[in-house]
């Protein structure tokens, strides 16, 4: 990992820097997300804020960061479950590397952050989806120690085009 880049949880004051690594993703990858970018930015400020404020303080989800120091490098998202029969359970969503960050397992160390928050939360299990024409994703989670259990077929459809996801699996 480069030097100058430090694995954190996202903070209040990440709302600026979020909001531009969440939209360029969805611009860039729209097959990758269920979120579409348009409807996305269309979201007021008062959104971002009670998301960046949520993951912040929220014991049901957080969001670990890759810090470049000028801008964020990357994003996993975390997720659990709040009821009494899901709390066990959580999911890894939104995972991004902008361009001139990939190469330096980034992912890998903010999966290992994630993993982490989910075992002080007490979770079991973690679960997440990925696109099928994603390899070097696909890798990244396998060397996480995730499995491949199940295919959700045309999850994702823009246009004409259907993508289908892969859904992944470990216990923490």
């Amino acid at each position: 990992m480069p030097d100058n880049i430090s694995i954190r949880f996202i903070r209040e004051s990440d709302v600026a820097a979020f909001k531009a690594l969440r939209l360029e993703a969805l611009r860039e990858h729209p097959e990758a997300y269920g979120m579409d970018f348009e409807e996305e930015t269309a979201q007021p400020d008062s959104v971002w804020n009670d998301r960046v404020g949520k993951a912040a303080g929220d014991p049901s989800g957080s969001i670990v960061l890759a810090d470049a120091g000028e801008e964020l490098a990357g994003m996993v998202g975390v997720w659990r479950g709040t009821g009494v029969k899901t709390r066990h359970e959580a999911n890894i969503w939104g995972v991004y590397v902008r361009p001139k960050y990939r190469g330096h397992k980034l992912t890998d160390q903010m999966i290992v952050e994630a993993l982490g928050w989910c075992r002080g939360g007490n979770v079991r299990i973690v679960r997440l989806t990925v696109v099928t024409c994603n390899a070097s994703a696909v890798r990244c989670y396998q060397r996480a120690g995730f499995m491949v259990c199940g295919v959700s077929p045309e999850k994702i459809r823009i246009g004409d085009v259907y993508y289908d996801d892969l859904m992944m699996w470990r216990r923490v």
